[in-house]
Order: structure tokens, then sequence, then C-alpha cells
């Protein structure tokens, strides 16, 4: 059962899914469905999760109000007198819905301490947790330590990603010796543990949603795919993949912020490559001439493998030319305002590029629907 079931259009995925990360560090379990707007495959899932959760948040914008699913979710709300709505965007209210107070949150900067972002987090604590001031007591949590690796169960019988547990820190990110939309250099805090794929999600892995869902199979090359990385799959892809992980293990899993991914990528290390000054051929996989099973180099130090090399890999990221204005705690960056959400980050390099594209500060973008030989991703969660 979740504390938080938010309902909004898709083309407010980044909004909404920047207030999970939020309402998470508030301790409340939140339920977001990014994959059945596009045809509610898993509507038997979301009337499960909408008549459990204890409080319904709609995000009104100018699509969410002609959303016919929308309106559903949030007239249930509504009836319930459960509901907490907030406009994203300059927007007529909804018939039936203008004599409830509704939190403003038009031009949020995606950041707590918003007053519109308070306006609604204050009735949601007085509501969840009996106290406006107060969060909620922690979510039990598995008794995880860094460096501890392990699996969640599916639903549908097996288990998901192999997950290593990375340590809370800060770190140095990007670089001055290298590329100007590596700049400028910042410190960001990761103030809490979270879990990553200790490797590239494998076709093992996708082939298995691939199934489940009747989706169909991404191209091999005819490179054999078991645990090699899947490739030719779009951000979208690995996104209905993130959502489908979610759905199976009641874990908010998610693609890494690119914070996240650089500061996992180094691992406590300042150089170039976590391998030091440079990197060799027993290192990792690069100038090679196809992708090699995932695992077949050294980790790091902390026990993740490929972070260079074999596969790039997709971030939750929009693209931004440069860090001004970057957050600084770790969290994907996702305004559209200053980047372009039509491109998303990738990271790593892959095994045709040459060891400069490895770097661990390096980064570029791609379309989001692009797909390729070179493209993969790996998942992250919340502990």
């Amino acid at each position: 059962m979740s504390d938080i079931f938010i309902c909004y259009s898709r083309k407010d995925g980044d909004t909404a899914m920047r207030l999970l990360q939020l309402f998470e560090a508030e301790g409340w379990r939140v339920f977001i469905d990014r994959q059945t707007h596009v045809g509610r495959r898993w509507h038997k899932e979301i009337e499960k999760e909408l008549h459990a959760t204890r409080a319904v948040v709609v995000l009104w914008s100018a699509t969410s109000r002609d959303s016919d699913f929308v309106l559903e979710e949030a007239e249930y709300g509504k009836r319930k007198d459960i509901l907490f709505p907030a406009f994203i965007e300059t927007a007529e209210f909804p018939y039936g819905f203008g004599r409830i107070q509704t939190a403003d949150l038009i031009g949020w900067n995606n950041q707590p301490g918003h007053p519109g972002f308070e306006q609604l987090l204050v009735p949601l604590r007085l509501h969840l947790n009996g106290d406006a001031e107060k969060p909620a007591q922690p979510i039990a949590k598995l008794s995880l330590t860094p460096g501890q690796t392990f699996r969640d169960k599916l639903q549908t019988g097996g288990e998901g990603p192999l997950m290593a547990v990375i340590p809370a820190g800060r770190f140095l990110m990007g670089s001055l010796n290298f590329d100007s939309d590596e700049t400028p250099e910042h410190i960001v805090q990761i103030a809490q543990p979270f879990a990553l794929g200790v490797y590239a999600v494998t076709f093992d892995e996708y082939d298995s949603f691939c199934q489940e869902t009747g989706r169909k199979k991404p191209g091999d090359r005819d490179w054999r795919r078991k645990n090699r990385p899947v490739i030719n799959v779009s951000w979208h892809d690995a996104q209905a993949y993130c959502d489908w992980l979610s759905q199976q293990t009641q874990h908010s899993c998610r693609l890494p912020s690119e914070a996240e991914w650089e500061y996992a990528c180094r691992a406590g290390t300042k150089m170039p490559y976590y391998t030091g000054e440079s990197i060799a051929k027993h290192q990792a996989n690069f100038d090679g001439k196809q992708t090699l099973p995932v695992g077949s180099f050294p980790p790091n130090a902390f026990g993740l493998y490929d972070m260079h090399g074999n596969v790039w890999e997709w971030m939750q990221d929009c693209w931004h030319k440069d860090y001004q204005n970057a957050p600084d705690d770790g969290s994907a960056w996702l305004e559209k305002n200053s980047g372009n959400c039509d491109r998303r980050v990738v990271r790593g390099g892959s095994w045709f590029d040459n060891p400069r594209y490895l770097r661990s500060a390096l980064r570029l973008r791609d379309d989001s629907d692009v797909v390729g030989n070179g493209l993969g991703f790996r998942i992250a969660r919340a502990l």
C-alpha cells in the first residue's frame, strides 16, 4: 500500500519524478505510474493502488486537465476526501475541482523550500503523519550496508538485477581539464545510500521483461544475448523497463542521475578513470569489435563492473550544456527551461570508443528515442 498516489499527464513525468524523490525523502511510500498512461496496460494494478492509497496528489496542467485517466483518478481522490492538487503550469481548473484549495507549483525549480511546494507538503504531513512540521518515521528498510549486494524478488518469479549498496558521501563532480560541458566543477553531496546495478542490464534480464509484457525484443547483431549488456534500447525503452521492474519488485526502480553515476563510477577516485590517469585493454572494453559479457573486467572500489566502456548508459537527466546551476544533492536535473528534455545524458563510453570517451567525468547526449549498438543502461533505486 502506498501513502501517496501521484496522478499526472505523461508530458509532466519529470515533475512527477522529482516530487516522488522529495516525498520518499519524507519517509512516504509513493506510487507513480509512468508506463500505463500510454495504454493502461496495468489498469488492474492501478485500480488496486488507487483504492489502497492514503493520499492522491494530482498535477494539473493544460494536458492533464483534459486527460480522462487523470480526471478519473483525481475524482476518486476527491470523493474519498484525500485529494491534494497542485498546478504545475497555468491552466483552468477542471470542471468540479475549482473549490478545492490547490498548491501553486507554477515555476517551481524542483527544489524543497519553494512556497508552492511547502503549500503542498504541510497538509500532506498533517494528513499522513498527524503533524504539519515533522516528517514521517522512516520506512522499515532492509539491513543493507555499503558494498553489500542483493537482488529483489519479482512477483512473476525469479529475481531482478544484482544491485550494490552505494554509500552516502560527497565528491567533486566534473572536470576543468577537458570539455566545457564538464564545468564548473562543483561539490555534490549524496546524503543517503542508494543502490545501483552491479552490471548494466543484460539481454537475459531485458528479454524477460519483453516476454512478460509482449514487447518486441531488441536486436543483438548476432553477438549472442544472454549475459551481454542489452543494446538497441532507447531512453523510453529503459524507462519502460524501470516501470515494469518497479511493478514487479514494489520498489521505485529508475535510471540513475548523472551525479549518482559519476559518484559511483569514481568510487572515491579523483583521476580521469577509476583505474587512474589512464585505462588499458585489460581493464575495460573499448576500441573493440563488439560488446562483451558483463563483468569481463575487474570492478571498481564500489564493486561495480563496466562503468568504463562496453555500452553507453542512459541517465535520467535532461541534457544541459554545462553544470551552471546544476543540483548539488545528487538528484537528476530535469528543469526543462534550462535544458533539452528531448535529449538525455549518456555516460561511460562503449566498446567502439577510444579511451577519451570513457572518462568518469565525460558526458554526452542522445535523443531519447535513439537506439544503437552501443547504448544500454543500468538500474538505480532508493534503499
